[in-house]
């Protein structure tokens, strides 16, 4: 059973179509990513599927009932790409990440863990262990990005949206991030659908991926799926060849 399924999604906005007649279903304990071209629409699908944006036509289901329906509460995690918010407020990071603990964690990875030290754990792992006790407002751009991603996975969420995550962070804290992503994913069931624009991460830790330029292009397994005709016509012919020769000496 499909854990998320789109069908035939449109969404509008001044009279143009941002994404056209997507449809495709996700299974539990998947990482897909979604990949294309600026302005493809990847992040308006997500925001769609989160209820952010406003949907003109087709159906999405999510844990097997119709979409906005119900408060998902820690379900649902979500690391947007651009984070704008009021930085006066007079919160700590622990602060932040304390609001969202809840008592029992639903991923058995998360489990057994005070909330300090479970807060600390998320903190070292996005790279971010130094800023607890900093005000959300004082953060740089890449420190906040990295709080964020801890914010996002505190709760243990069973599905977890990802919009270029790891743009802030450097390369020791991504792949520290990405490690516990797949570990998540392939041990406690965590779903991924994450997008990005670096295809050796896509090739490296999506079990499938959505290829999409407004309308769906492609979905698959990366090594099938991305061929050098789709990379080609999606990115231009010297995107093809990098990413070709890059894959190959995997």
């Amino acid at each position: 059973m499909s854990i998320l399924s789109v069908e035939n999604l449109c969404v509008k906005a001044n009279g143009h179509h941002l994404i056209e007649n997507i449809s495709f279903s996700i299974k539990k304990g998947n990482i897909v990513a979604i990949i294309g071209p600026n302005g493809a629409g990847k992040t308006t699908l997500v925001k769609a599927i989160l209820g952010l944006m406003p949907v003109e036509t087709g159906s999405i289901t999510i844990f097997g009932e119709p979409a906005g329906k119900k408060n998902y509460g820690g379900r649902v995690g979500y690391v947007p790409q651009r984070i704008e918010f009021d930085r006066t407020i007079p919160l700590t990071v622990s602060e932040l990440l304390g609001f969202s603990v809840p008592p029992v964690y639903s991923l058995p990875l998360f489990k057994n863990r005070s909330e300090k030290r479970h807060i600390d754990w998320l903190l070292r792992i996005a790279g971010a262990q130094g800023l607890s006790q900093r005000r959300i407002g004082s953060l740089s751009g890449g420190e906040l990005q990295r709080v964020m991603i801890a914010k996002a996975i505190v709760n243990g969420p069973e599905i977890l949206f990802l919009d270029e995550p790891a743009s802030g962070v450097d390369i020791e804290g991504q792949e520290k991030f990405y490690d516990l992503v797949n570990r998540l994913s392939k041990d406690d069931g965590l779903t991924v659908i994450l997008i990005s624009h670096d295809l050796n991460i896509v090739y490296r830790f999506a079990d499938n991926v959505l290829c999409m330029n407004r309308r769906l292009i492609c979905t698959g397994r990366p090594a099938e799926a991305l061929t050098d005709d789709v990379i080609k016509s999606v990115y231009g012919e010297m995107m093809g060849g990098y990413i070709h020769s890059c894959h190959e000496h995997d």
